[in-house]
């Protein structure tokens, strides 16, 4: 069965990333929230930052705390502080169900690192679900009331771009590098029209919470900006096919493509998203991937 993405990580990381946060973090949290925090709980199944439940006195309900603790947030100080930014816009969306943010220290001025605490969301990530059918329809079914929300001329939510390659093109491991070649072409050249809509932009099942069969939490909000409604199915799209097979993508692209009454798909968003997610090491899930993107355009 494959690992899905931020579980089964290595013994070092996962002491940085699960390891219990430092006192003086946790003294802050006491401090912003005025309650004591009485246990600490590490959230598996993601590899950026540290993310644990932390329960508190008194009764109150848990709460979630994130910490950049890795090196790559020197690079992109920007994402944290997108990050409340975002929760904070979305406090007027009660249709999404998205953490509320309580306190954030983005920069790191208080805690020593980018620190966000945000409510705790209901349910579980389920990456293999007993009826796969309902469980892709909710995932597409969901797409639309988030790209629905309503952005303000003055939101200020940055603008989409794809992100760029990280290695050398093609893939010197694949398969199908005159594919690899097309997709660098395509995120080079010119982007396609779309409508500017508010977008996740991390969209995947391992950020999606459910409880019996439903949809209830969807947390990782730190790259959401305005773009394409298709970012965030291709970028699914692209999960999927790592967790599963291309046919379980496609199916997810058809319910999609139903549910917004929509008849065709621009291919250009696959191959974006592959552009920047292949690794040094051979993928023969990416390569499945972009050789049907491939065959799409």
């Amino acid at each position: 069965m494959t690992v899905a993405y931020g579980f089964g990580i290595e013994d070092e990381l996962h002491r940085v990333l699960r390891g219990r946060p430092p006192a003086d973090a946790l003294a802050w949290v006491e401090q912003q929230l005025g309650a004591r925090v009485e246990q600490v709980e590490p959230l598996e199944g993601g590899r950026s930052a540290a993310v644990h439940r932390l329960f508190l006195a008194g009764g109150r309900e848990p709460v979630v705390l994130r910490r950049y603790v890795r090196d790559w947030v020197r690079d992109e100080p920007e994402i944290p502080v997108n990050e409340a930014h975002v929760l904070r816009f979305l406090t007027g969306h009660p249709a999404i169900p998205a953490p509320h943010l309580l306190a954030a220290d983005p920069l790191g001025a208080e805690t020593g690192v980018p620190t966000t605490v945000m409510t705790s969301v209901p349910g579980s990530v389920v990456w293999h679900p007993d009826d796969l059918e309902s469980w892709l329809r909710r995932l597409a079914e969901l797409l639309p009331v988030i790209h629905g929300v309503r952005v303000p001329a003055d939101a200020g939510l940055a603008e989409w771009a794809p992100y760029g390659p990280e290695i050398p093109f093609p893939p010197p491991w694949s398969r199908h590098p005159s594919a690899w070649q097309a997709a660098l072409s395509a995120y080079e050249g010119p982007r396609p029209e779309f409508e500017r809509v508010f977008v996740h932009r991390d969209y995947h099942p391992g950020n999606l919470l459910w409880t019996d069969g439903e949809i209830t939490g969807v947390v990782d909000w730190v790259s959401s900006c305005v773009g394409p409604a298709e970012e965030d199915v291709a970028h699914c799209r692209i999960n999927l096919c790592y967790q599963f097979d291309m046919s379980v993508a496609d199916r997810f692209l058809d319910l999609w493509l139903s549910v917004t009454g929509r008849d065709s798909w621009n291919p250009y968003h696959d191959l974006v998203n592959a552009v920047s997610m292949v690794e040094n090491d051979p993928d023969p899930k990416a390569d499945e991937f972009i050789a049907a993107a491939i065959r799409r355009s």
